[in-house]
């Protein structure tokens, strides 16, 4: 009878269903917990405490975010407007200097062709002198004379003379200078215009 109790708790140990053993790759219930388990956890508080601090942003701080982003932008776009009005300057004042010099030239070449002027005016002038008196003296002298130094006179400054003088004293003269001579200065006096006549006194 003593020797029954004794053994009735092991055959009742032994009459328990043994735990089912866990299937492959299941972690045991009563297995330490695997190693990368706590970055997976430390990762998940990260993005949550981002969560957290975007929804804590309040308007007021977006604004300002946003206020300086514009703030930003805006003094980059003014440096590009400082740099372009610079060059700007720059480029208007090459244009200015470049005006300047061409006035300058300008005011030079006018200024040489007012000189230039004068002394044509001048020769003009002196030549007209010389053809006045050249006239004065052929008319004074005898018409054979006058025809013997024309004959011998360069024939543009013969037909100038013979053109300025009366058509009385220069017909005499023609007459009796060289026929050829005489003939090519006929021809000239005719191809050229001749000088208005005085108009006659008028009788009263």
């Amino acid at each position: 009878m003593f020797l029954v109790m004794a053994l009735a708790p092991g055959f009742a140990r032994a009459a328990q269903p043994a735990a089912p053993a866990p299937a492959q790759g299941q972690a045991r219930p009563d297995a330490p917990p695997a190693q990368g388990a706590p970055a997976a956890q430390d990762q998940k508080k990260g993005d949550q405490k981002k969560d957290d601090k975007a929804k804590q942003e309040t308007p007021a701080a977006v604004e300002a975010r946003l206020s300086d982003q514009l703030l930003l932008e805006l003094e980059k776009k003014r440096r590009e407007i400082d740099r372009r009005e610079t060059e700007l300057r720059r480029e208007e004042s090459r244009l200015q200097e470049l005006r300047a010099d061409i006035k300058k030239r300008i005011d030079t070449l006018q200024e040489v062709e007012q000189r230039i002027q004068k002394a044509l005016e001048k020769t003009e002038s002196t030549k007209d002198d010389r053809l006045e008196h050249l006239v004065r003296a052929y008319t004074a002298m005898a018409p054979d004379a006058a025809a013997n130094l024309l004959n011998t006179l360069d024939i543009t400054l013969a037909v100038q003379i013979l053109r300025n003088m009366q058509v009385k004293r220069a017909g005499a003269i023609l007459a009796v200078v060289q026929p050829e001579r005489a003939a090519k200065i006929s021809e000239l006096l005719a191809r050229q215009p001749q000088p208005p006549a005085e108009a006659p006194p008028q009788r009263r």
